[in-house]
């Protein structure tokens, strides 16, 4: 999946080259608009891909743990990988709405225990990431 996924980013900034030499030129404006949608499409398969990448990651460091992970955590990480940097009130929106009920309390506790684990770290400003 990385090597797919540096296969696309170097096929979109090709693509971004071609759009930047044809529309310099002005010659075929009609060609620099299909180069651009092109890139644009292309692009859209890198997140996808970013995505699994992350989920798959996070699996195999949960499978590795020989006993086996609370809920809160489960939802926490997969929300990390999946949404990407989260701070605590968002974390805690997302199990109480995956579990119905949630406290920042129990939330800020599972943070610190999965820090502690180095499953996650903390990113800018109040945010919580996984670590790659």
């Amino acid at each position: 999946m990385k090597e797919l996924n540096e296969k696309l980013g170097l096929i979109v900034s090709r693509l971004d080259y071609l759009e930047a030499v044809m529309t310099q030129d002005k010659e075929y404006p009609e060609l620099a608009r299909v180069m651009g949608s092109l890139r644009v499409g292309t692009s859209l398969y890198t997140e996808p891909l970013k995505l699994i990448q992350r989920l798959v990651s996070m699996q195999r460091k949960i499978k590795r743990r020989k006993e086996p992970r609370d809920e809160i955590s489960r939802i926490i990480l997969n929300v990390l990988a999946i949404k990407g940097p989260q701070n605590v009130s968002g974390l805690t929106r997302e199990v109480q709405h995956e579990r119905g009920t949630g406290s920042r309390v129990t939330v800020r506790k599972k943070l610190l225990e999965l820090l502690e684990e180095t499953l996650i770290r903390k990113g800018e400003g109040h945010a919580y990431e996984l670590v790659e």
